[in-house]
C-alpha cells in the first residue's frame, strides 16, 4: 500500500553503510594488503558488513547513497577483476576456477542492496559498457563449483550484470566474433540457474529474458525453452527433488520473456505455451506448489495480453489531464450513445479467431485466482485482469466488473477474506485503467464502505485487515481516477467512511493506508471540495501520528471532532467499537468516547448524549450474552458518565442503578474473562457516584455491597479497581450526608457496620488472602470521618492494619506479601486523610515503628523474587508521608499554615520562659503543636534518614529510585535531621559529576547510625553479581576504602573495618538478635564477597599491621575477623555450598594479605582452610583444594613468607596428587590433611574430622498442596 511514510534511516546507518564501501573500494591500505597476502576476510567481519549495509537499505528508501554506492562496487569489481581476467590468459580459461576474491566481497555487499531495496531498482545503477559483456561472460562460466557454494551471490549478481549488458542494441556479431556461440552459451548457463532453489533462479530469468528477446537471437531457443516447460510439467509428480524448482525457473524465464518480448514474435508460440501450461489450470495437485502458481498466473495473464490488439478503446474513462492545478477545470468525460453502440458490438478484439479459447481460458482463470489464499497470486491476478480488460469490448469488460462487484454482495462469500481482499484489488486496477466507469461508481463504493468494515471473527484473533488494507488502496486509486465533478457526489460520505478507518482501525498499517487515501483525495480533488479543513485533516493524520493507536485514539479524536465530525466518530465508536473483539480497542474506545463527551459544553446537549448512550449502552451492559458487548458497554457507559461531570435525570438514574445488580442476577460475572466484566463494573458505579448520580440510600448500599464482593477477588486488578469505587462512592454519597453546617456529624452505625467494622473484622479474621488484600485497600480508601468516628475507632483501624503489616504476620497460615502492602498502603492513605491533630505521641509512634523497623527491614523472599521489596517501598513513602503530615513546616507557603505556626511558636517562647525545665523537653522535640499532643524529635527523623540512606545504596533500581525521590522531602518537611547540610552536601551538592555509588561512600565519614546504615546497603549491592550497578558500587567501595587507606590518619579505615568485623561476627554468631534470619540470610554472600575484595585490594592492611604488633589482645580486630571467618567456613554454621565457598575465598585473601605482616594471624587462617578440607562435601573440598593450590603458589613468590619455599612447594605437590572431588572414606582424606599440617608446621590439635551430614527424611509432600493453596487464596 502506498504511503506518505517518510524516511527513518538514521545519520548512524548511513555513516556506517558509506564506511563500509568506501572500505571496500577506496582503502589502498586494505587492497594493498589483500594484494600481498590475499583476502582473507573472517566469517564475523562479513557478516558485519552485511549487517550494516541491509539495516540502512533497509529503512531508507531509495537515494543517491545506495545508486552512488552501487556504481561504485561495480566499478570496483570491473576495474579490478574484469580487466584482469581479459589480461589473464590462463585464468580467461573457462576450465580453471576463479579465486581471486575480490569480486566476491563486492557482490556480498551488492546483494545485500538487492535484497532490501529489489534488484529492479538496483540494475539501474548496473554499468552497461559493451566492453565488459565477454570478460563478464567469461568470469561467470569460470566460477568454481555450483552455485549453491559460498559464491551464490557473485553467481547471483553475475547474471543480472549480464542481462543489462545483453539490453544494448547493437548486433551480436558486432560485439563478439561469434555471436551465436556467445548465446548459445548464456543460455545454457541461465538454464542450468534455472534449476536452482535460490536467489539465482530470479537472476537466470532476468538474464534469459533479455538474451531471448533481443532481435538477433534466434527464435529456437524459446522453442526449446517451451519445450523444455512441458516436459518438466510432465514430470512435476515424480519423487525428484529437481523438478519443482526447475519447472519454477522455467515458467518463471517465459513469464519475463512475454513481459519484455515483442508481441508478434510472442503470438506464434502462445498456443504451444498455453497447452504448456494448461495442466497447472486443470490439476489441483499443481496448486500446492505456490511459487509455481505464481509463476503460472504472471504467465497466464500476460498470454491474454499478448493475443490482444493492443488499442485505446473509446468506451474507456480517461481522466484527461493529470496536473493538480487543472482539478478544478478539466471537462468531465462522458461516454456517448455513438461509443456504447460500438463497444457493445465489436469483437474481441483478438487477431486470431483461434485465440479466442486463450482470451476466456485466461480470464477465467484469473477470476478464479482472486480468491486464491496467496497474496501475490491475488496481487498478480487482479493487475493481470485489469490489463486485458482494458484491451476489451466494453460489454466484455463490463461482465467483469459485475463478476468482481458480485463477490460484495454474495452472502457466501462473506467469510472469505481472500474472495474480497482479490476483489478490491482488482476493482482498484479496473478503476485506474479506466475501465470502472462512472456509472458503476455508487454500487463501487458501496462495495468500498462496505470493504473498510470488513472483519471477520476466527476464535481469539479475527481476518479482515488485508481486506481493509485493499479497500483503502480502492479508495487511493479512485482519488487518482475522477475528476471532482465526478466524484464530488459521493465523496463527502467517502471521506467520513476513511478519516473512520484512519483513526479507529486497530491495524497500524490499514489506518496509515487510510490515512494516505484520505490525503490523496484531499489533494486530488481540489480546495473547493474541502476548503480550508482539508489542510488541517492531512496535516492532523499524518503518517507518525496514525503510528500509535493510543494516539490515535484519544488524541486525534477531539481534533476531528472539533472539525465536523463529531456525530460521525461518536456512532461509529458507539455502534460499532465498543463491542470490539479486542479488549484493547473497547478500552480505548470508550476513552475515546469521553473525550468526545468532554468537549461538549452545551448542558442540554450532554443530557441529550447521556439518554442515547444510556439507550444504546444499558441493554447491553445488563443482558448482552457476549462478553465483548457486555464488557464494552459498562466501560463506554463509565467513562461517559465520567464526561458529564454533574447528572440529575432521576428516570435514567433508575435505569443505570439496575445495570450492576441485573449483571450479578444473571450471574454475568462468571466464565472467561469476567474479571473484565468485573472491573468495568466497578468503574461503571465510580463514574455514576463522581457524577453525583441521584441515588436512594439503598441502592447506594447495594453497590457498596456489589463492591465489597468485587474487593475479594483473587486478582489484583479487580481489587485495585474496587478500591477506588469504593473511595469514590463513599466520598460522593456518605461525605455529603455526614456533612452539615459546616461540621461533620457523627455516623450512624448502619453505614459503620457496612464500612469499617465489615472491613475490620475481615482483615482480623483472614480467612482467605485475597479477602484480607481487598479489606486493607477498602480501609484505605475510606473517608477520614468514618475513620475517627472516635479515638477507640482510630486505634483498632491502627492496631489491626499495623498488625497486618507485620513482616511475620501470617494469612491462612502462609505470609502474604501482598496483605502486608495492601496494610502499608492503608496505614499512609488514613494518615494522609485524616487531620493531625488525631496523631497523638502514642498513635505516631507506633506508625512510625511500623514504617520504619518493621516494613523498610522486609527482606521477604518466594517463587517471585524479593516481594518484600513491595512492603519496602510502601513503609518507606508512608513514613516520609507521617513526616508530613504531623511537621507544621511542611506547607510554610499557606496562610493557614502561617497562622498556626506562629501562636506555636510563641507557646513554645512562653514555656522556655516560664519554666527552665521544658528547655530540654523542647530543645529534644522540637517544632511542637500548639497543643503539644506530639513532637518529632531528632531521633525518628535520623531513623528515617538512615532507613532511606540505606535504601538508596540497594540493589534493586527500584528501590533506590524511590529513595532518591524521597530523601529531598524528608530534608524538606522533617526537623531536626541530625547532620542534614554533610548529607545534603556530599549527596546534592551541584557542581559534582560523580556517579552515585561515590557519592554515598563519601556519606561513610559521617559515622555512627549513618556509616552502619549506609554500609548495610552499600555491602548488599556490591556483593552482588547479577547487575551492573552491583560493578560499580563494589568499585565504588573499593576505592573509598583504599583512599582511606593511604592517609596518615587510619581512623576511618579501623571505622570501616570494625564495621565489617561486627557485621561478620554477627552472622556468625546464633543468638543475635539485631538482624532477623531473613535479612542475615540475605547479606551473608554479599557480605563475604566485599570483604574479599576489600582484603584483595590492600584496603584492610592497616589492621593487619595492628594485629601484628597486638597479636596477643584477643580483641584485635584481624584476630576478631579470622574468628568470624572459621566460624562461617566451618560446616556445623551452614550446609550451604556457596556460603562455605565464599568464607573460603575471604580466608584465602586473608592469608596473602597477612602472609607477611602478621604470620600469626596467616598461620591462624590457614589452619582453618585445612580444618575446611574436611568438609562432607566433595564439591566443597575440590573447590578448596584448588584455591588453595593457586594461593600456596602466589605465596612461594613472596619474599619474607612465614612459610618457608620447601614446605609450600611439598603442599602444593600433594594438593595436586590428590582427588578432592572423589567419593571415598573420609579417613584417606584425614590422612592426607594430617600429612598437610605436618608440612606447614600446624599442629593436629586445631584439625578436627567432620563425619557426613546425617541423612533428614523429609515428609513426603502431597502434590495437590499447591493446588490447595490457590484454592484458599481464591476464596473458595
Amino acid at each position: 500500500m502506498l504511503t506518505n511514510a517518510p524516511d527513518s534511516a538514521s545519520t548512524a546507518d548511513k555513516s556506517g553503510f558509506l564506511q563500509v564501501v568506501n572500505r571496500i573500494c577506496f582503502d589502498e591500505k586494505d587492497q594493498n594488503k589483500n594484494q600481498k597476502h590475499g583476502f582473507r576476510e573472517s566469517e564475523n567481519e562479513r557478516e558485519q558488513n552485511a549487517h550494516t549495509v541491509r539495516k540502512y537499505c533497509t529503512t531508507s528508501t531509495v537515494s543517491p547513497d545506495i545508486t552512488h554506492a552501487t556504481e561504485c562496487l561495480i566499478t570496483f569489481a570491473s576495474t579490478h577483476d574484469i580487466a584482469v581476467r581479459l589480461l589473464r590468459s590462463p585464468i580467461c580459461s573457462p576450465q580453471l576456477g576463479f579465486q581471486d576474491r575480490k569480486l566476491d566481497r563486492a557482490c556480498d555487499m551488492l546483494y545485500e542492496i538487492c535484497s532490501a531495496q529489489g534488484y529492479k531498482n538496483m540494475v539501474k545503477s548496473v554499468p552497461h559498457a559493451v566492453r565488459d559483456l565477454h570478460a563478464v561472460y567469461v568470469t561467470l562460466i569460470s566460477l568454481d563449483g555450483s552455485p549453491q557454494t559460498k559464491r551464490w551471490r557473485t553467481h547471483y549478481l553475475l547474471l543480472l550484470w549480464l542481462g543489462v549488458l545483453l539490453l544494448n542494441p547493437f548486433d551480436m556479431n558486432s560485439l563478439v566474433d561469434d555471436g551465436t556461440t556467445l548465446v548459445a552459451g548464456i543460455v545454457q548457463c541461465c538454464t542450468e540457474a534455472l534449476n536452482e532453489p535460490g536467489p539465482s533462479r530470479q537472476a537466470a530469468a532476468f538474464c534469459i529474458s533479455t538474451t531471448l528477446t533481443r532481435q538477433d537471437v534466434s527464435i529456437h531457443f524459446m522453442v526449446d525453452l517451451v519445450h523444455q516447460i512441458s516436459s518438466l510439467l510432465a514430470d512435476l509428480g515424480s519423487l525428484e527433488s529437481q523438478a519443482p524448482f526447475a519447472a519454477m525457473g522455467a515458467v518463471q524465464a517465459l513469464a519475463a520473456i512475454y513481459k519484455r518480448g515483442d508481441r508478434t514474435l510472442l503470438q506464434k508460440l502462445a498456443d504451444r505455451v498455453f497447452e504448456a501450461v494448461r495442466p497447472c489450470l486443470l490439476d489441483a495437485k499443481y496448486g500446492t506448489i505456490r511459487i509455481l502458481k505464481h509463476f503460472v498466473i504472471k504467465l497466464v495473464a500476460r498470454l491474454g495480453i499478448a493475443v490482444l490488439k493492443p488499442r485505446n478503446a473509446s468506451w474507456c474513462y480517461t481522466r484527461g489531464k493529470r496536473t493538480l492545478m487543472m482539478d478544478g477545470f478539466e471537462s468531465c468525460y462522458e461516454v456517448s450513445d455513438a461509443d456504447e453502440e460500438t463497444g457493445q458490438r465489436a469483437s474481441v478484439g483478438v487477431e486470431d479467431e483461434r485465440f479466442k479459447h486463450i482470451v476466456e481460458s485466461a480470464v477465467g482463470v484469473l477470476l478464479q485466482a482472486t480468491c486464491d489464499s496467496e497474496t501475490k497470486i491475488r496481487w498478480s491476478a487482479a493487475k493481470g485482469i485489469a490489463r486485458i480488460a482494458s484491451r476489451l469490448p466494453r460489454g466484455l469488460a463490463d461482465d467483469i466488473v459485475k463478476n468482481i462487484l458480485s463477490i460484495f454482495t454474495d452472502p457466501g462469500s462473506h467469510h472469505n477474506d481472500n474472495a474480497w481482499h482479490g476483489s478490491c484489488l482488482a476493482l482498484a486496477e479496473l478503476g485506474r485503467l479506466g475501465i470502472l466507469l462512472p456509472k458503476r461508481l455508487p454500487e463501487s463504493l458501496s462495495a468500498l464502505e462496505v470493504a473498510l468494515r470488513y472483519e471477520v471473527r476466527h476464535g481469539s484473533r479475527s481476518v479482515g485487515a488485508n481486506v481493509r488494507d485493499a479497500a483503502c488502496y480502492v479508495a487511493w486509486a479512485f482519488a487518482r481516477a475522477y475528476p471532482p465533478c465526478v466524484l464530488g457526489l459521493y465523496l463527502p460520505a467517502l471521506i467520513e467512511k476513511i478519516l473512520m478507518t484512519a483513526v479507529f482501525d486497530r491495524e497500524v498499517h490499514v489506518r496509515r493506508a487510510a490515512g494516505a487515501a484520505l490525503q490523496e483525495n484531499i489533494g486530488r480533488q481540489g480546495i473547493q471540495a474541502f476548503g480550508s479543513i482539508g489542510i488541517k485533516l492531512t496535516q492532523t493524520l499524518s503518517f507518525s501520528a496514525l503510528g500509535s493507536c493510543e494516539r490515535a485514539y484519544i488524541e486525534m479524536t477531539p481534533v476531528i471532532a472539533k472539525m465536523g465530525y463529531w456525530e460521525a466518530a461518536f456512532a461509529k465508536l458507539l455502534r460499532e467499537l465498543v463491542g470490539h473483539w479486542d479488549t484493547r480497542i473497547r478500552i480505548l474506545s470508550a476513552k475515546s468516547l469521553y473525550a468526545l463527551v468532554n468537549i461538549v459544553n452545551d448542558r442540554s446537549l450532554l443530557q441529550d448524549i447521556a439518554r442515547r448512550a444510556s439507550l444504546v449502552l444499558a441493554p447491553l451492559a445488563s443482558g448482552s450474552r457476549d462478553l465483548a458487548f457486555r464488557h464494552g458497554a459498562l466501560l463506554a457507559l463509565a467513562h461517559v458518565m465520567r464526561a458529564l461531570r454533574t447528572f440529575d435525570d432521576n428516570y435514567l438514574s433508575a435505569q443505570l442503578s439496575t445495570v450492576v445488580p441485573s449483571l450479578e442476577s444473571s450471574r454475568l460475572y462468571r466464565g472467561r474473562d469476567g474479571d473484565l466484566v468485573r472491573i468495568a463494573a466497578c468503574s461503571f458505579i465510580a463514574a455514576l457516584a463522581s457524577c453525583s448520580c441521584p441515588l436512594n440510600a439503598p441502592t447506594q448500599l447495594r453497590l457498596l455491597g456489589s463492591l465489597d464482593d468485587s474487593s475479594g477477588h483473587a486478582l489484583e486488578t479487580v481489587r485495585a479497581a474496587a478500591a477506588t469505587a469504593v473511595r469514590v462512592l463513599s466520598m460522593s454519597y456518605f461525605g455529603v450526608v455526614a456533612y452539615t453546617n459546616g461540621a461533620f456529624n457523627e455516623p450512624d452505625e448502619v453505614l459503620l457496620s457496612q464500612t469499617v467494622f465489615k472491613y475490620l473484622d475481615i482483615v482480623r479474621k483472614g480467612t482467605t488472602a485475597s479477602l484480607a488484600r481487598g479489606s486493607c485497600n477498602c480501609l484505605g480508601a475510606l473517608p477520614a470521618w468514618l475513620v475517627v468516628r472516635d479515638k477507640s475507632t482510630l486505634d483498632v483501624v491502627f492496631e489491626t492494619l499495623i498488625v497486618r503489616a507485620w513482616r511475620f504476620n501470617m494469612v491462612a497460615g502462609e505470609k502474604d506479601a501482598e496483605t502486608r502492602r495492601g496494610a502499608l498502603v492503608a496505614l499512609k492513605e488514613i494518615v494522609t486523610i485524616i487531620d493531625s491533630r488525631h496523631l497523638i505521641r502514642k498513635r505516631a509512634l507506633k506508625l512510625h515503628a511500623s514504617f520504619v523497623h518493621n516494613a523498610a527491614r522486609d527482606f521477604g523472599l518466594d517463587k517471585r523474587g524479593d516481594v518484600g521489596s513491595w512492603c519496602r517501598i510502601c513503609g518507606l513513602k508512608a513514613a516520609v508521608s507521617l513526616a508530613s503530615v504531623i511537621n507544621p513546616q511542611c506547607n510554610l507557603t499557606s496562610t493557614s499554615c502561617k497562622s498556626r505556626i506562629v501562636p506555636c511558636l510563641l507557646t513554645r517562647a512562653a514555656r522556655i520562659t516560664a519554666d527552665c525545665g521544658c528547655v530540654n523537653f523542647v530543645l529534644a522535640r522540637p517544632f511542637l503543636h500548639v497543643d503539644s499532643i506530639f513532637s518529632w524529635g531528632a531521633r525518628e527523623s535520623q531513623e528515617l534518614c538512615c532507613s532511606l540512606l540505606r535504601h538508596l545504596s540497594e540493589k534493586l533500581d527500584t528501590v533506590r529510585k524511590i529513595s532518591l525521590q524521597l530523601l529531598p522531602m524528608l530534608f524538606k518537611r522533617a526537623p531536626a535531621v541530625p547532620m542534614r547540610n554533610e548529607i545534603e552536601v556530599r549527596l546534592f551538592a551541584n557542581g559534582k559529576s560523580t556517579e552515585l555509588p561515590s557519592r554515598l561512600c563519601t556519606c561513610l565519614q559521617l559515622k555512627g547510625a549513618y556509616h552502619s546504615a549506609i554500609l548495610s546497603g552499600l555491602i548488599q549491592s556490591a556483593g552482588s553479581r547479577d547487575s551492573k550497578m552491583g560493578s560499580l558500587f563494589r568499585h565504588a567501595l573499593v576505592h573509598h576504602a583504599m583512599t582511606e587507606a593511604k592517609t596518615q590518619d587510619n581512623s576511618d579505615t579501623s571505622y570501616l573495618a570494625r564495621s565489617f568485623v561486627l557485621k561478620t561476627r554477627t552472622l556468625g554468631s546464633r543468638v543475635s538478635k539485631a538482624p532477623s534470619v531473613e535479612e542475615r540470610s540475605r547479606m551473608h554472600l554479599p557480605l563475604l564477597r566485599c570483604l574479599t575484595a576489600l582484603i584483595e585490594a590492600g584496603a584492610l592492611n592497616p589492621i593487619f599491621q595492628t594485629a601484628s604488633r597486638v597479636h596477643s589482645d584477643p580483641n584485635a580486630l584481624g584476630l576478631d575477623l579470622v574468628i568470624s571467618l572459621t566460624l562461617l567456613a566451618s560446616y556445623q554454621h551452614s550446609s550451604d555450598v556457596k556460603k562455605i565457598c565464599a568464607a573460603v575465598d575471604a580466608l584465602l585473601a586473608y592469608l596473602s594479605a597477612a602472609a607477611v605482616s602478621a604470620p600469626v594471624l596467616a598461620h591462624r587462617s590457614l589452619a582453618t582452610l585445612l580444618q575446611c578440607l574436611h568438609s562432607p562435601y566433595p564439591r566443597t573440598r575440590a573447590y578448596i583444594a584448588e584455591q588453595l593450590y593457586a594461593r600456596l603458589v602466589e605465596l612461594s613468590m613472596v619474599r619474607d613468607c612465614f612459610v618457608g619455599m620447601g614446605p609450600l612447594s611439598a603442599a602444593q605437590e600433594l594438593l595436586c596428587d590428590i582427588n578432592w572431588g572423589a567419593e571415598v572414606n573420609m579417613k584417606f582424606f584425614d590422612d592426607v590433611i594430617f600429612r598437610l599440617c605436618h608440612i606447614l608446621m600446624i599442629e593436629k590439635g586445631h584439625i578436627q574430622s567432620q563425619e557426613a551430614p546425617p541423612k533428614v527424611n523429609h515428609p513426603e509432600c502431597d502434590e495437590l498442596e499447591s493446588y490447595a493453596y490457590l484454592v484458599r487464596v481464591a476464596g473458595y
